[in-house]
């Protein structure tokens, strides 16, 4: 029999942003818990490739759970991303219309937020206000629904931040643990058989994500299916930083959003999206039709300055869903085991979904919780160089030199940010990228890659060869150049 290698009260599948969530605060309690990431790292699933908007919580009809938390989840987090060090910004949004038909939809979206006591709300039809507001605003804009809450967030950056937090009250991360199955027993609960392997625990949250009917599936539960729409955006140079000061968006007439250019927290400008219904759960290519032709002249429509020559990544998200609403409920299979499938606005109702699901759900199907009196929120980020003052700068390289030598040009990344980034977890160039932005920038890693290839291999000890991008598959450099030499030369000095 194999051995047991961890046995808990909680077990959470899936290190996404509502994994992380959940795992977080369910490390408030005193009660054992672990996340199963079957990756790496964190992060490296539909997270990833979300737009780090936090949406104010717009009403959707059909959609309860939905409207429950998202609204209270964009409240939410900003005192998070404080507590947690992780880059936040209160943008705003600017939703536009370009004639009287869309302006009703305008009017119509102003009461529906209202209604559902969304503070922060006002419809602007001074233009010349809204030229303030939004300088470089298309003049075809005739008003816009100013949602003040909005906000951007490093998606990335707030799992890691989730994550790092719970570890640091208690709770266990295992990477490279793909769950392969689940036995369950109603009476004492679960043991799953992972490629790390082998765990028990008395509940399971499903936050699996893309793979969420597959790991509901371990237990016969075919209660529901996951399918989800690809949406392909641009990230812009941040040599553009200020050409938007909000999240500009268009709301058509039938009141669907459509299109956005925002700012990010890192300075650069995301553009969006060319949103599809794929055959393939979780396709990520990007199509030039959808780049050249669809994101880039709609986006210039909302702001005609956007200088297309300032594309510097083009890239592809997947947003999975099981529905209008979200799905969060125990399986009719077996009611410890709890299903979580979010979708297009579930970054921004993350940490409410995370306390829905451990303060109310868990409990309703028997879980006994105790606040933990010695419970700490406060996680601190890898200290970046490139946001510090000359004298802090100074003060951090007497300290360790390593944050002296500069990687990353293009992000001014030191050595040292990406030694603290592999200590914290990082396995992969992506797992360091992610931590560090070392790569994010206008080469996209031309310069710092070999770097940064070299120094993993040395912290990891493990030659070059075997250090990945993010993960199996995805070895970078295949053999060395004198060896293959040597090779063709039959083995000859």
């Amino acid at each position: 029999m194999q051995k047991v290698a961890g046995k808990f009260d909680v077990i959470v599948i899936g290190a996404g942003v509502a994994g992380a969530a959940v795992i977080r605060e369910l490390s408030k309690y005193n009660l054992s818990a672990a996340i199963l990431e079957k990756e790496p790292d964190v992060c490296f699933g539909a997270t990833k490739g979300t737009h780090g908007i936090v949406h104010c919580g717009f009403p959707v009809d059909d959609a309860p759970i939905k409207n429950r938390t998202e609204m209270k989840g964009c409240l939410m987090m900003e005192q998070a991303c404080a507590d947690l060090d992780v880059p936040y910004q209160k943008a705003g949004k600017l939703l536009v219309a370009f004639n009287e038909e869309e302006l009703r939809a305008l009017q119509k979206a102003l009461v529906s937020l209202k209604r559902n006591g969304v503070p922060g709300v006002e419809l602007v039809t001074d233009k010349d206000r809204l030229r303030v507001m939004e300088p470089n605003i298309s003049d075809q804009v005739i008003a816009a629904l100013h949602t003040a809450n909005t906000a951007v967030v490093s998606p990335w950056g707030l799992v890691f931040g989730l994550i790092e937090n719970a570890v640091a009250n208690g709770a266990k991360l295992y990477i490279d643990a793909k769950v392969q199955s689940i036995t369950a027993n109603n009476e004492s609960g679960f043991l799953l058989q992972t490629s790390a392997g082998s765990f028990a625990a008395g509940y399971i949250v499903n936050a699996a994500g893309l793979f969420a009917g597959k790991v509901a599936g371990l237990i016969k539960d075919n209660s529901f299916v996951v399918s989800g729409t690809r949406q392909q955006r641009i990230v812009m140079d941040k040599k553009i930083e200020g050409i938007v000061r909000h999240v500009v968006r268009d709301l058509r007439a039938t009141g669907a959003h459509g299109d956005f250019v925002s700012p990010t927290v890192y300075g650069d400008i995301l553009l969006g999206a060319k949103v599809e219904n794929v055959p393939e759960v979780g396709d990520l290519r990007t199509t030039r039709e959808g780049l050249d032709g669809w994101i880039l002249p709609r986006c210039r429509r909302l702001i005609p300055s956007l200088p297309p020559q300032m594309s510097i990544k083009p890239f592809s998200g997947y947003i999975p869903k099981a529905g209008a609403d979200y799905l969060i409920k125990p399986s009719p299979v077996n009611s410890r085991f709890i299903n979580i499938v979010l979708g297009g606005s579930g970054f921004s109702a993350s940490l409410a979904v995370g306390e829905y699901v451990v303060n109310e759900i868990l409990p309703s199907v028997g879980l006994q919780l105790q606040k933990k009196p010695g419970f700490n929120p406060i996680r601190k980020d890898i200290p970046h160089i490139h946001d510090l003052t000359d004298e802090e700068r100074a003060e951090l390289i007497g300290k360790d030199p390593l944050y002296g030598h500069i990687v990353c040009r293009c992000e001014t990344v030191s050595e040292g940010e990406i030694v603290e980034a592999i200590r914290r977890g990082a396995r992969t160039r992506d797992g360091v990228k992610f931590r560090t932005r070392s790569g994010m920038g206008r080469c996209q890693g031309g310069f710092c890659g070999p770097r940064v290839l070299r120094i993993l291999s040395r912290e990891l000890g493990i030659p070059v060869e075997q250090v990945t991008r993010k993960g199996e598959g995805s070895t970078e450099v295949l053999y060395r150049t004198k060896e293959l030499l040597k090779e063709a030369k039959g083995g000859s000095k």
